[in-house]
């Protein structure tokens, strides 16, 4: 039986207004990373360093990356950007994404509030946090989650039609979804309450879909999420067909 759409369309309320710097939260955003090359998550990190925001710490994980080569560089950079800045190189870890994911939630630091999470390939913008934050004062609210998007979907006619399917999802699908407080939590440019997080027991191991399903779990037990049509950080799209299937 389908679900009856809703009365009226609510649209996405206005952010809230900016707050000073003492009233935000720590945030830790965490990058988890697997043979990931190099110069690329440079580009990720220093996107990061330039966030115009009061408090946050950048926890990156490698698992199970085997040359150094790759995993190197990236070490040394987070060393040139600063204490803010730490990266953990763990082989062998188990459970995949979700395994680095809870790897990176251990050793994040005490007083962050918020939890964020990007892909390695993401390019954020400025204003990520500064604006979405405000949203967790609401007690139950728990996930705040932007659009995946990319910044190479005019490089050839396989990556435009990928860009175009995915938007779909993102500015269609979400959207209403939205409506009924039923977004699906996925991977990257998403925000969590850390107590929520900690409450539901960290990311699931055992599953392919970490993201949508810990998202269910948040949204079992009682909080809110909300879903905001605006791109504030954009990656890469595979390269290949097989690429593609592989991510999907």
């Amino acid at each position: 039986m389908r679900p009856s759409p809703p009365q009226s369309w609510h649209g996405a309320p206005p952010l809230p207004q900016a707050q000073p710097d003492h009233l935000l939260p720590k945030v830790s955003i965490h990058v988890p990373a697997y043979n990931e090359p190099p110069a690329m998550m440079i580009d990720t990190l220093n996107a990061l360093a330039a966030l115009d925001y009061p408090d946050f710490e950048v926890v990156v994980i490698d698992n199970n990356t085997k040359d150094p080569g790759i995993w190197q560089p990236v070490l040394a950079h987070c060393e040139h950007l600063g204490e803010r800045f730490r990266f953990f190189h763990v082989d062998p870890l188990s459970g995949f994404k979700a395994g680095a994911l809870n790897f990176a939630m251990r050793n994040t630091a005490d007083d962050a509030a918020i939890i964020a999470v990007i892909d390695s390939d993401y390019r954020v913008e400025r204003n990520w946090l500064r604006e979405l934050v405000p949203l967790f004062n609401d007690d139950k609210m728990a996930i705040v989650q932007g659009p995946q998007d990319y910044r190479d979907g005019d490089e050839n006619a396989f990556k435009a039609m990928c860009q175009a399917e995915y938007r779909g999802f993102f500015h269609i699908g979400m959207v209403t979804r939205n409506e009924r407080n039923a977004i699906i939590q996925h991977g990257t440019m998403t925000m969590m309450r850390r107590s929520a997080l900690e409450e539901v027991g960290g990311w699931g191991e055992w599953c392919i879909t970490e993201d949508a399903e810990l998202g269910l779990r948040i949204f079992e037990h009682g909080y809110k999420a909300f879903y905001v049509p605006k791109s504030y950080g954009r990656g890469l799209i595979p390269d290949t067909f097989l690429d593609f299937k592989k991510q999907r």
